[in-house]
């Protein structure tokens, strides 16, 4: 599995974490290690999940899996983008 993981917040710090294995078609999110998506994701189309993220400090959180186009599907890796407030969040990578 590709993980990635992103800070949430200025004053009040998340960790967004974000498994996905292309191959298997796999995707975990978590937010400080509690689970908000486990999923296998089989279809060729997008796939958004949407949540907000703190308490006295919200941010609206997306976790997008790109389309996958049917004769590529098993060779490429989908893209994956993580939005913060509609913003693209910076990976600190793992």
């Amino acid at each position: 599995m590709a993980k990635q993981q992103f800070e949430i917040g200025e004053k009040e710090k998340h960790t967004l974490t974000v498994d996905h294995d292309w191959l298997t078609k796999h995707i975990r999110v978590e937010l400080d290690g509690e689970k908000l998506a486990d999923e296998y994701y089989y279809s060729l189309g997008a796939k958004t999940w949407s949540f907000d993220v703190g308490s006295s400090e919200v941010h609206k959180v997306e976790v997008r899996l790109g389309m996958s186009l049917p004769l590529v599907a098993v060779f490429k890796r989908r893209d994956l983008k993580v939005l913060v407030d509609g913003k693209p969040a910076r990976s600190s990578g793992t």
